[in-house]
């Protein structure tokens, strides 16, 4: 995988992003940086469980306002951030590599269990995207889902942060 290389300078910014996000009250599953093959730029890949709630324009509509009001770092545009829902194969899928499938083991074809010891990497593609394990920002492992009334009472709270500080 000849992956290109991401400045050290959005590598903090996506760091301070994350920070700026759970400040706000939005604590992502995962946030990671990844090389998007198709288009050829590194996108912000953020995954979380208000994509099913509020769906991916109201979230974007919210991160642009943060945005606007300098509350997230100016570096990571929003139109770099790529949402995907827990749900999604894709986001489950993302979500599930990063928060712990760096280590891959043989599998004996007969017996099923593993053969040789584990052996670790550094990066995988997965869905059109490839992603170093130094990429990887914030990630949590998918527990039970949320009650829409947390999902709810989260929600307001996110936007009224937001609110706050666009005001």
């Amino acid at each position: 995988m000849d992956t290109p290389a991401i400045d050290e300078r959005f590598l903090i910014a996506g760091q301070e992003y994350g920070d700026a996000l759970a400040e706000l009250g939005l604590d992502p599953h995962a946030l990671f940086w990844a090389y998007d093959r198709d288009e050829k730029r590194h996108v912000l890949v953020l995954i979380t469980d208000f994509f099913d709630f509020k769906g991916p324009l109201e979230i974007s509509r919210q991160l642009f306002r943060a945005y606007n009001a300098s509350a997230t770092p100016q570096e990571i545009d929003p139109f770099v951030v790529r949402l995907h829902s827990v749900n999604q194969m894709v986001g489950g899928s993302l979500n599930n590599f990063v928060s712990g499938g760096w280590t891959f083991n043989k599998m004996d074809k007969v017996t099923g269990k593993p053969d040789g010891l584990p052996m670790e990497f550094e990066a995988f593609a997965q869905h059109g995207l490839e992603i170093k394990k130094g990429w990887v920002i914030r990630h949590r492992k998918i527990g039970p889902a949320r009650k829409s009334v947390e999902l709810g009472r989260r929600w307001d709270r996110f936007t009224r942060n937001v609110d706050k500080v666009a005001a």
